[in-house]
C-alpha cells in the first residue's frame, strides 16, 4: 500500500504488524511511572473494539452471528472467506483469531435514538417519583397494540443505513396517535434498522441456530422479546456492561498465559445469561409492520437529496 503511495520508503518506520493477542514487550519505566503500573507488564496488540465486542461475546466460530444494540446497531459473524460479492455488505475486516475474517454490518441506528427522546422530547415530570424512565416508558407502550398503532420511526438521527442522507422521522402520525404511539413507533423502529442488517448478513451464509445478543436492550425484557418476535430467532443474551473491556482483558490472558486461545478464554469468562425466544404469532404482526417499514424507506430515497 505505500509503494502505490509513493512512500514505500516509510515502511521500516511502521511498528512491525502483531495479532491482537501476540506478546508486543513490556512496560517501559516512563509508561509505569505514568500510569502506575508496574514496569515489565506484558503488553499485548490489541484489538478494534468490534473485535473485542465479538471475542467477549465468544464468536469463536462461523455458525455464530451477534447484534449488539447500543448507540451503534453492530451485527456481524466470522467466516474464514471475505463476502466480496454482496453489494450490501458494509464490511470485512481482519479478526482477532487467525484465520479468520469479520463480516459486519453496522449503523448508528439503534438505541441511542431513545435516548435522544427521552432527553428532548419526553415530559419527565409525568414519571411518578420513585420510578425509573424506562419502566415508564414500557408501561405507556404497553398500552398500545403494535397493530393498531401503525405509526413507523426511522432510527436515523446519527446517520441511516438505507441511504447516506436518509433522516430521522415519524411516519404516519394523526390526531388519534399520542406518545405512547410514539414511544413503540422508536422500539419498534430500532429492531426493524437492526432486522434489515441482519437480514443482509444471512443472505450471505446460513441462518443461524439463535442470535448472540447484548448491549443496553437486554435491560429490559420487553426490548428483548420484541427482538426475538421480529428477527424470529431464539436471543442468547450475553449480559456483559463493558464488552470491550472484557475483550481485551480476553486478549490480555491469552498474551500472558493465562489462557491457550480464545477458546479457552470464553470458557472461563463468558457465558450465556438466558435465552428468549419469539412468538409466532406476534412475528407474524411485526413482520407486516416490517415491510412497510422497508417499503417507507425505499419511497424516502428519493427524498433526501433535498436536504442537501
Amino acid at each position: 500500500m505505500l509503494a502505490d503511495f509513493g512512500i514505500g520508503e516509510m515502511f521500516n518506520c511502521l511498528a512491525p504488524l502483531r495479532y491482537s493477542s501476540d506478546h508486543c514487550g513490556g512496560l517501559t519505566a516512563n509508561a509505569a511511572q505514568l500510569t502506575g503500573l508496574p514496569e515489565g507488564l506484558p503488553v499485548a496488540g490489541g484489538m478494534f473494539d468490534i473485535d473485542a465486542c465479538a471475542i467477549a461475546m465468544s464468536v469463536l466460530e462461523p455458525e455464530d452471528l451477534i447484534t449488539i444494540a447500543g448507540t451503534w446497531s453492530i451485527n456481524e459473524y466470522i467466516s474464514q472467506e471475505p463476502v466480496l460479492d454482496q453489494e450490501d455488505i458494509l464490511m470485512n475486516s481482519l479478526y482477532a483469531i487467525p484465520g479468520y475474517y469479520l463480516i459486519e454490518e453496522c449503523s448508528a441506528t439503534s438505541a441511542g435514538n431513545l435516548e435522544w427522546y427521552i432527553d428532548n422530547i419526553l415530559c419527565k415530570s409525568e414519571i411518578p417519583a420513585g420510578q425509573s424512565v424506562y419502566a415508564y416508558i414500557e408501561e405507556k407502550i404497553q398500552t398500545t397494540d403494535t397493530e393498531k398503532s401503525d405509526v413507523y420511526f426511522l432510527p436515523f438521527l446519527f446517520a441511516s443505513n438505507t441511504h447516506p442522507l436518509g433522516k430521522a422521522s415519524f411516519i404516519g402520525l394523526t390526531l388519534y396517535h399520542n406518545q405512547a404511539d410514539m414511544l413503540r413507533a422508536i422500539y419498534e423502529g430500532v429492531v426493524f434498522s437492526h432486522k434489515m442488517h441482519i437480514d443482509r448478513l444471512v443472505a450471505t451464509r446460513r441462518p443461524p441456530q439463535a442470535i448472540r445478543l447484548a448491549g443496553g436492550v437486554t435491560n429490559s425484557p420487553f426490548w428483548t422479546q420484541m427482538f426475538a418476535d421480529i428477527l424470529n430467532y431464539p436471543l442468547e443474551l450475553v449480559k456483559v456492561k463493558e464488552l470491550g473491556a472484557l475483550g481485551a482483558a480476553m486478549a490480555a490472558g491469552v498474551s500472558g498465559g493465562l489462557f491457550r486461545d480464545y477458546y479457552e478464554a470464553a470458557a472461563h469468562m463468558t457465558a450465556i445469561d438466558q435465552v428468549v425466544r419469539p412468538d409466532p404469532a406476534m412475528h407474524v404482526k411485526y413482520q407486516k409492520k416490517y415491510e412497510k417499514y422497508v417499503a417507507v424507506c425505499a419511497a424516502l430515497d428519493g427524498v433526501w437529496g433535498l436536504f442537501e
